[in-house]
């Protein structure tokens, strides 16, 4: 049975995307007089093979139980996109089986995985949960995040960083465009986590302090983790430009967690620029934090 919240997520993300969805796209004609913005209800009740009935209630948060099968078809007449359809179904109750997360595998990392964090630097390197937490990280993270080994808590926390810390925001270049991201890719865990207080807690808080995130988090907008680049302006270096990558790490005890490497671009200097950074770190015994 899914719970009220459940239900309302699934009712408010269908309504937002069916306004998105032109007749045309779906071969049907306009016409003169429609007001509707996007499709009709009884529209994608027709392409999906469902009741308008059936249909309006799930729009409406009725309780209604619907099957996979159901929701990937309403998916594909709404045109959904691989991430979107993925959220639906999670939603729904169907998250994909290697999705779940347990929070005491994230305080069971291997030895060897900290001990390849460690020999990654100076790429600033770290691990975190499905909702952002960072429960391993190596010392060119640091000067991403500050003094990670003194945070405790939500300190810790990627998300929290990017939205409440002003020196993080001041100094990751394109800051809106890889928040806006951020939130798309927080709202595809939560599906698995609509009745969680712990992975609500986070994005309560969110909510309340930030106003960019509370108004892209009622985007509905979802997107799967993906490689990038990120730039960022350091106080006593200048310009760091690295390429990203996500890697999912795999095996029982690492279920729900990801590895974060970010790679000095090649022809910005920014491998030296780290290199210096960590060596006065070492030598001052202080940390050369972008977000102190």
């Amino acid at each position: 049975m899914l719970s009220k919240d459940r239900r309302q997520e699934i009712a408010t993300f269908l309504r937002i995307r069916r306004a998105r969805v032109q007749p045309e796209q779906v071969g049907l004609a306009r016409g003169a007089r429609r007001r509707t913005p996007g499709l009709r209800r009884e529209e994608v009740a027709a392409l999906a093979g469902v009741s308008t009935e059936w249909y309006t209630w799930l729009e409406q948060a009725r309780d209604v139980h619907p099957s996979a099968e159901a929701l990937q078809r309403i998916a594909a007449a709404l045109r959904l996109e691989p991430a979107e359809c993925r959220h639906l179904l999670a939603l729904g109750g169907y998250a994909h089986e290697t999705a779940s997360t347990s929070r005491a595998a994230e305080n069971a990392l291997s030895p060897q995985l900290l001990r390849l964090l460690r020999q990654l630097d100076p790429c600033p390197a770290w691990v975190h949960g499905e909702r952002w937490d960072m429960v391993a990280w190596n010392e060119g993270a640091k000067v991403i995040y500050g003094d990670l080994d003194r945070m405790r808590g939500i300190e810790r926390n990627v998300l929290y960083h990017l939205f409440l810390n002003p020196n993080s925001r001041r100094a990751l270049v394109d800051w809106g465009l890889h928040a806006r991201n951020c939130v798309a890719k927080h709202r595809l865990a939560h599906a698995r986590y609509v009745d969680d207080p712990w992975f609500n807690e986070l994005t309560r808080l969110l909510r309340e302090r930030s106003p960019e995130f509370a108004a892209w988090w009622d985007e509905h907008n979802v997107q799967l983790p993906e490689d990038g680049v990120k730039a960022f302006d350091h106080p006593h270096v200048g310009r760091l430009t690295f390429d990203y990558t996500v890697l999912a790490l795999s095996g029982e005890r690492a279920a729900g967690l990801q590895m974060i490497v970010y790679v000095p671009a090649p022809g910005t200097g920014t491998r030296e620029k780290m290199e210096r950074l960590l060596e006065r770190a070492s030598d001052a015994a202080e940390e050369p934090a972008l977000a102190r």
